[in-house]
């Protein structure tokens, strides 16, 4: 079936203008309805996007003080260890002055004094005065027999005359040794 329009031209014009308009306008509402749903969406999506990143933060922020309080916890161990090092190297060392002690008083022989006995670090000195030089060297061998002296030296042995007796006055230098207990 053929369909003639017998409008003029310009009615037929008209006629189409007013769809062509509805169309137009329709599809202009639709397109902003569209654009205001999609704007929505998106404004759900960053909204939802903050309170994520606010309860991350948060939850930081606890985490952080569950850190701290570990930080403290740990520096009070090492704290409390480096006690405990110092008590028991305190414990260890008070034995060694009243051994030291007991050894030199061991080491020494008849005829023999002591006048001085020094100490720093492991350095030990000792000055003293014997009667004969046998008795020098046998105190020299029994210190050099001791468990807690090494390096035993001589520095100075020198005579000199109390009334009609000659004695020996000496200084021997020494290192301290702590024997393994």
């Amino acid at each position: 079936m053929i369909k003639i329009n017998l409008l003029p031209k310009d009615a037929r014009k008209r006629v189409g203008l007013g769809e062509q308009i509805f169309i137009i306008v329709l599809v202009l509402v639709l397109n902003f309805v569209g654009i205001g749903f999609y704007w929505n969406y998106l404004n759900g999506v960053i909204e939802q996007k903050r309170t994520d990143i606010a309860r991350t933060q948060q939850r930081l922020q606890e985490l952080q003080k569950v850190i701290d309080e570990i930080e403290k916890f740990e520096a009070q161990r090492k704290a409390l260890e480096q006690k405990l090092e110092v008590i028991a190297k305190l414990e260890k060392e008070q034995r060694l002055p009243v051994r030291l002690l007991d050894e030199v008083y061991v080491t020494l022989e008849d005829d023999l004094w002591l006048n001085s006995f020094t100490q720093r670090d492991v350095d030990l000195s000792v000055t003293g005065s014997a009667l004969s030089h046998p008795i020098l060297s046998n105190y020299m061998r029994r210190l050099d027999d001791s468990p807690y002296f090494d390096q035993i030296r001589l520095v100075v042995a020198q005579t000199r005359a109390i009334g009609t007796q000659d004695v020996r006055d000496f200084q021997i230098n020494m290192k301290l040794t702590a024997p393994a207990e």
